[in-house]
């Protein structure tokens, strides 16, 4: 398949992503914040979101993404997010201070985002997951990440049972006009039948598409090849592996 060179340039523009924030009722994020005696010079407020649970009256997960380090450049720093559940007016259910810190310096920590998929991983436990996605700055060596932790409520606060699951990753080495190689990986959660400690195995289908570029005759072509994996997560010492 031939494609020419200015598509094959869009194409890795759309994969470059940019930095933009996420909608949060504004009234709802100043009540969080205050319970959590937070003022927003302390959190990274473009990378807050929110989102309502399905099928649960009156409550909305949300992600607050506390810093522990800045730096003088903007998009270098370092957070930990404040898991929670709030009904309408931001007053908080559940709080879980996640310990893992997510770093973002030259691959940058572009958003947060909350899935609340059919995770149903054992008896009456519903759990969703939090996506981290990261995009590279460099054009020859184009590079997305989308990571995802996984929780469910208990009590007043959260179980963490997947920590930083990379999900979809793209990367690649290209001459900035045509020739170079690119690998997207995309990965899927499968509920299992067995369980392992009473909790869900987890299968984890991946598609790769390789794709290699070469400029013939002043026209760009493109040869993909596909390959599909599967690997199993066990749930073993509280988290999934």
């Amino acid at each position: 398949m031939k494609k020419n060179i200015s598509l094959i340039t869009l194409i890795i523009c759309l994969f470059s992503g940019i930095l933009s924030g996420q909608d949060f009722d504004s009234t709802r994020l100043n009540n969080i914040l205050k319970s959590l005696k937070l003022d927003k010079t302390k959190i990274k407020e473009e990378l807050c979101t929110e989102k309502k649970m399905p099928n649960t009256e009156d409550s909305y997960i949300a992600v607050i993404p506390a810093v522990v380090q800045q730096e003088n450049d903007d998009y270098v720093f370092t957070v930990r997010n404040y898991i929670l559940i709030t009904d309408a007016n931001g007053t908080i259910k559940n709080k879980y201070l996640d310990p893992t810190e997510i770093n973002s310096d030259a691959i940058s920590l572009r958003s947060f985002t909350i899935d609340t998929g059919l995770y149903t991983i054992g008896t009456n436990i519903r759990a969703f997951g939090v996506k981290a996605d990261f995009v590279g700055s460099s054009r020859p060596n184009p590079y997305d990440l989308s990571t995802m932790s996984m929780y469910y409520p208990e009590g007043k606060t959260f179980k963490k049972v997947l920590d930083q699951f990379t999900m979809d990753l793209y990367s690649g080495e290209w001459d900035t006009r045509c020739n170079g190689e690119f690998e997207d990986n995309h990965s899927y959660i499968i509920l299992e039948q067995s369980k392992t400690n009473n909790f869900t195995d987890l299968k984890i289908k991946t598609i790769s598409v390789t794709t290699i570029n070469k400029e013939v005759k002043g026209e760009c072509e493109s040869k993909e090849t596909s390959k599909t994996s599967y690997k199993i997560l066990k749930f073993k010492n509280s988290y999934y592996h």
